[in-house]
């Protein structure tokens, strides 16, 4: 019998949109980018026979991070009972980057992208000196919340943290019980969210009826499972070393950014070498090499 492919998807920190809207944003971009290299599999997605699933948590990072920074209400809507960017915020940038040719779609044409932004630029200057994720280590909760309150806020908040666990273990425990092929993407917040849930399922003795399931693919973006504060804070920090990583993913492609100031440690293989050399995972790329 054929396993039913499932795409599960979670967003990244900072604030979004309804959950319908990044569902349509997601959906188009996904299609559209698997469009230019396999039409036959964009078309499978579009019409269903993938299953295509986004993990959504805006609602509560939007939530955190207006009581944190008010004057956010100025660029966001009150739609009760919480404030979301506006509906058309990204359509217009979404299409422009539907219709550049893929051949547009050069390092070089990426290069002449980030000289022209300056703030990227000075951001990526910076965080070679000191990644924001690195300047977490040993400081209050009050500083983290300031810095990121999102991200610090599910670092720090056991409530916080399992009411966004929450909305991608439901997701992905019917599908491994479903025994679906499972490609996993992640982006940025959304990677610690999923390494987490993904550590549970395979270690925690409650989840012993998901030990012997594995997703197929592990897909991070954005990462920022690389900078050792971060892995302070994952769940698995504090434990023996028989009882560190999860054992759940068959293969985990990183995708990195070379000016990704957010997680600016983008190679994770050197990372997470021990998950290989314990035989606990198939392989770790990290792309482009």
């Amino acid at each position: 019998m054929t396993r039913k492919k499932h795409i599960i998807i979670i967003h990244g920190r900072s604030t979004k949109p309804q959950q319908s809207i990044k569902q349509t944003l997601v959906n188009n971009a996904l299609i559209n980018g698997i469009q230019r290299i396999n039409k036959k599999m964009a078309k499978a997605i579009e019409v269903g026979d993938v299953k295509v699933t986004v993990v959504y948590y805006g609602d509560i990072l939007n939530q955190i991070l207006v009581e944190n920074r008010p004057e956010l209400k100025k660029e966001l809507v009150w739609i009760p009972d919480n404030w979301y960017v506006p509906d058309n915020t990204y359509n217009k940038p979404l299409q422009k980057l539907i219709k550049r040719p893929l051949e547009k779609h050069t390092k070089e044409d990426y290069d002449r992208l980030i000289e022209k932004q300056e703030i990227i630029k000075f951001g990526d200057d910076l965080a070679t000196i000191a990644s924001p994720f690195l300047s977490l280590i040993g400081i209050t909760q009050k500083v983290i919340n300031n810095l990121l309150p999102d991200l610090g806020s599910y670092l720090t908040s056991r409530v916080v943290g399992s009411q966004i666990r929450e909305r991608l273990q439901p997701i992905l425990r019917e599908s491994l019980l479903a025994n679906d092929d499972i490609a996993l993407i992640s982006h940025s917040m959304g990677c610690m969210v999923s390494y987490d849930v993904l550590w549970k399922f395979s270690r925690m003795s409650e989840y012993k009826d998901l030990w012997e399931k594995k997703i197929s693919l592990w897909m991070t973006l954005g990462n920022p499972l690389g900078e050792p504060a971060v892995k302070k804070s994952l769940y698995d920090s504090n434990e023996p070393n028989d009882g560190m990583y999860p054992t759940n993913i068959m293969n985990w492609s990183n995708i990195r950014a070379v000016d990704d100031f957010i997680a600016h440690d983008g190679d994770i293989k050197d990372d997470f070498h021990q998950m290989l050399e314990r035989n606990l995972i198939g392989s770790i790329s990290d792309e482009p090499d």
